[in-house]
């Protein structure tokens, strides 16, 4: 019979295996992508327009800063998504000045109470909102056309690592009004819809359980949704082309 020594060891070889197996695939994603020196020189440009106000492109000056709702414009797809993963929390990635826990639509009733979420989580490191938690749902809405593209792949990994359930993602495909305090355009890195869809779809090779919802805006009122995917999917069906 096996004595109580080699039954303890074994359950802690195992436990081990299990922690190394999850530190794994937590920190490889980092191990892959290495953040750039102008990913914190952008966050600096983003908190003296945060402070400071910016300049457009038409030569105005705006004071009150990256404060608009982005999810609002998209809260009907967000509410089939919630509810169809009976998410209870989420992680508002990039949140600028809003906080989607407090906000109302245009009917009155607040953003969180329509789409059915229990809480929502704010990060926005241009606004000293540093904590991300982790959260059934991850939102990034207007946020990855300003990464410099270097850290495109880096943020969309991170964007996985907080998700219990699924990331909704909506990125601007179109120069904004809005310039850097350097005069550049604040939409960075602009590229066609299909790039952002190939991006996102390698990343996710990374996190297979993960589902990803994409709507691409080629212009501030012309968006479209591409649908709610996961590489698991792909990965279990039988068809190779995908």
């Amino acid at each position: 019979m096996p004595n109580r020594e080699n039954i303890e060891y074994k359950k802690e070889y195992y436990l081990g295996i299990e922690f190394a197996k999850v530190h794994y695939f937590k920190y490889r994603g980092l191990l892959m992508f290495q953040l750039s020196n102008q990913y914190n020189e952008l966050i600096n440009h983003y908190q003296d327009m945060a402070k400071n106000g910016y300049y457009r492109v038409d030569g105005s000056f705006v004071e009150k800063v990256y404060s608009d709702a982005e999810p609002h414009k998209f809260a009907e797809p967000i509410r089939t998504i919630v509810s169809h993963f009976d998410a209870k929390t989420a992680l508002d990635y990039g949140s600028g000045g809003s906080d989607l826990n407090k906000t109302k639509l245009d009917s009155g009733e607040k953003f969180i109470d329509y789409i059915g979420l229990k809480k929502i989580y704010s990060f926005e490191p241009a606004r000293n909102k540093k904590v991300k938690k982790k959260c059934d749902v991850v939102l990034c809405f207007d946020v990855l056309e300003h990464i410099f593209i270097n850290d495109v792949p880096w943020v969309i990994n991170d964007l996985f690592e907080y998700a219990n359930k699924c990331i909704i993602i909506n990125v601007a495909c179109y120069n904004a009004a809005a310039l850097l305090p350097n005069g550049e355009n604040a939409h960075i890195t602009v590229r066609a819809p299909h790039w952002w869809l190939g991006q996102i779809e390698c990343i996710s090779s990374l996190h297979p359980e993960i589902y990803w919802g994409l709507i691409v805006s080629e212009g501030y009122n012309h968006a479209k949704f591409l649908g709610v995917h996961r590489m698991k999917d792909r990965l279990e069906s039988k068809k190779y082309y995908q």
